[in-house]
């Protein structure tokens, strides 16, 4: 078996599996692991058919491993475990102190067993944009929402960059948050709280369904310690499944307490 990048060939593979498995793989996400992120992308081959993938996405001091994914007909053979060693002795190398990743309940026990320990739970939210919304998006916001993103993990990501192309930013305070672009589906995140002001959150909420167009599928990744997840269900978003936030190694200067929403629907942090 060999592990490389993937081709414009091995992605449908990539799509169908993730079909058959119910995830949600936004447009803007995928472009950046065919584009900008190529170099973290990785598909497992054995004779030149595809048994695998796994993204694996390096900031300044800290990495996150995504999109870990092996068809139902092929576990049970190590494949799994191949990528997954891969990822993290790729990130490592890229100088990756921590390195980040959600799980599954049945993943959770694997991870455990590498090390890996839960720091808290996130549920996911969705919600279909009423008439109410408004699919206005006035640019600004973007240098707090950097500030506010390097407050809480303690460095420098510049994903953000790319995830904010195109989005609309909502800044209140100490409180700021990212609407991200996309068609039928638009992700909320990152979301920012210095306090977990109420107020901040409620009118950054407000905000970001204002400038959502009617009939948009809404999606954020929230953790579960954060009194936003009340208030996403008070004006309709439904819970659509837990997984657990684990790490491996040392979290330093990391502040969860500030983190409302995470960048992305699992892959990017």
């Amino acid at each position: 078996m060999q592990i490389s990048h993937p081709t414009d060939a091995d992605w449908p593979f990539f799509l169908d599996w993730a079909h058959r498995e119910g995830w949600r793989v936004p447009a803007n996400e995928l472009a950046l692991f065919r584009g900008p992120l190529a170099e973290c992308a990785f598909v497992l081959k054995e004779r030149g058919e595809p048994r695998g993938f796994v993204t694996a996405v390096h900031h300044e001091r800290s990495g996150w491993v995504g999109n870990l994914i092996v068809p139902a007909d092929l576990r049970g053979r190590g494949c799994g475990a191949l990528l997954l060693r891969h990822a993290l002795d790729i990130l490592r190398r890229r100088g990756a102190e921590a390195i980040w990743l959600t799980a599954s309940e049945l993943g959770r026990p694997i991870y455990e067993k590498l090390g890996f320990r839960g720091l808290d739970r996130i549920r996911r939210y969705t919600l279909i944009v009423g008439e109410e919304g408004g699919g206005s998006s006035p640019p600004g916001g973007g240098e707090e929402l950097l500030q506010g993103d390097c407050r809480v993990w303690g460095e420098s990501r510049p994903l953000l960059h790319h995830l904010a192309r195109g989005g609309f930013v909502a800044a209140s305070g100490g409180t700021t948050a990212l609407l991200q672009e996309g068609k039928s589906m638009r992700v909320i995140g990152p979301w920012l709280s210095r306090e977990s002001c109420p107020r901040e959150n409620r009118l950054i909420l407000t905000t970001l369904l204002s400038a959502a167009a009617p009939g948009t599928e809404l999606a954020a990744d929230i953790l579960e310690s954060s009194p936003a997840g009340a208030l996403l269900a008070a004006v309709g978003f439904a819970p659509r499944g837990r997984t657990d936030l684990m790490v491996l190694g040392p979290p330093s200067g990391v502040r969860l307490s500030q983190l409302v929403a995470l960048a992305s629907l699992g892959s990017l942090g």
